[in-house]
């Protein structure tokens, strides 16, 4: 064989060429992406991956999203959906496959999310009544974005950023049961 085919006579794809602005947008917008995708997965390997099948996807919609008014909030919403899908897809296919039917999951696998549990649970309550509010605390805490980022991911002012995330914030106080630390003496 030659360096053109692969086992079983496959021959490789050639490398696709990708236009300039989608390379330079995907460059500077990764590591963002993958510290949203890691704050709603927790597991750096499942962030690349759903972030990796975000891409694709705005490659397949770029023109699209190059018209728009916003594309890093096209991009934004793209890479949402891919990280609501990511676990049910994983699910779908796990209870499809019969080696996984049969392992319970160990000790181990849930220590990583013991932490974040509580938090989790208090965020997704927060999204059920206020998403906007639950995403701008999601990318500004979770994933370490500046308002402006937040602002720009999500389609709105970076002083819409800050309030829906001082609101948000005060809401998963009252989720959490969190007491109201008060007034100091001044």
């Amino acid at each position: 064989m030659n360096d053109s085919t692969w086992e079983y006579g496959l021959t490789k794809p050639d490398p696709a060429n990708f236009p300039a602005a989608f390379e330079g947008f995907f460059a500077q917008n990764k590591s963002d992406f993958l510290r949203i995708a890691g704050s709603r997965l927790r597991n750096a390997q499942d962030a690349e991956d759903a972030v990796m099948e975000a891409s694709y996807k705005i490659y397949k919609k770029w023109e699209r999203i190059l018209a728009h008014q916003n594309p890093k909030a096209m991009a934004y919403l793209i890479l949402s959906t891919c990280l609501t899908d990511f676990y049910r897809r994983r699910a779908r296919m796990a209870i499809r496959d019969e080696a996984a039917r049969q392992q319970a999951p160990s000790a181990s696998d849930f220590t990583e999310l013991r932490d974040n549990v509580v938090l989790d649970e208090a965020l997704d309550a927060l999204e059920k009544t206020a998403p906007l509010q639950a995403n701008c605390v999601r990318l500004r805490h979770l994933a370490d974005l500046s308002y402006e980022n937040v602002a720009m991911y999500l389609d709105i002012t970076p002083g819409a950023a800050k309030t829906n995330v001082s609101l948000g914030l005060a809401k998963l106080k009252d989720i959490m049961n969190i007491p109201d630390a008060g007034k100091g003496d001044s």
